[in-house]
């Protein structure tokens, strides 16, 4: 499993945005809520980082310190939406988390991509991530999230129907948040 550190080697300027002490984020309160923990490279992440978003185009909301329950809250509408697209049959079979195997939502596209995790298995580590294109396109790499970020940025996992160029090789950073 991928670290912080390789996601900052891969992303010039990153580090300079870290704050000097790990954020404080109650992760036994997500899981609590949420039914489930949350894989460990996230949770590295989210205390490295608050959301971040990389060339105007893919954003990655961590939960804020203190905020815990607004960032399940924001899980569960984007299940809501998930839950639509089952609905309309627009999903390729897959369903939402809680169900077996359901995906839940880490991270997006400002284009409309949407970036899960395929909740198989006990371990939130060996989760999948899986992919639904703004263009219906759905797709799942064998990895967890720092490792599909870092094929994103350096190349290294191919796009499918994702933009060829955005995030480009050295992409602009925006934190939000603290």
């Amino acid at each position: 499993m991928l670290t912080v550190a390789r996601l900052e080697e891969v992303v010039g300027g990153l580090r300079a945005h870290r704050p000097e002490q790990p954020r404080d984020i109650d992760f036994a309160l997500i899981a609590q809520l949420l039914g489930t923990g949350l894989p460990s490279d996230f949770r590295e992440l989210s205390r490295a980082y608050p959301t971040l978003e990389f060339d105007g185009f893919l954003r990655v909301p961590t939960p804020r310190p203190g905020g815990e329950e607004t960032y399940v809250d924001g899980l569960r509408y984007e299940l809501e939406v998930l839950q639509d697209l089952v609905d309309e049959d627009m999903a390729e079979g897959h369903v939402g988390y809680p169900e077996p195997g359901g995906l839940l939502p880490w991270s997006e596209s400002l284009s409309g991509d949407v970036f899960y995790w395929r909740t198989a298995g006990d371990d939130p580590d060996g989760w999948p991530v899986v992919v639904n294109s703004r263009n219906g396109e759905w797709w799942e790499f064998e990895g967890g999230a720092l490792a599909f970020l870092v094929g994103l940025l350096d190349g290294t996992v191919e796009r499918r129907d994702l933009p060829a160029d955005v995030p480009g090789p050295d992409p602009q950073v925006r934190v939000y948040g603290s």
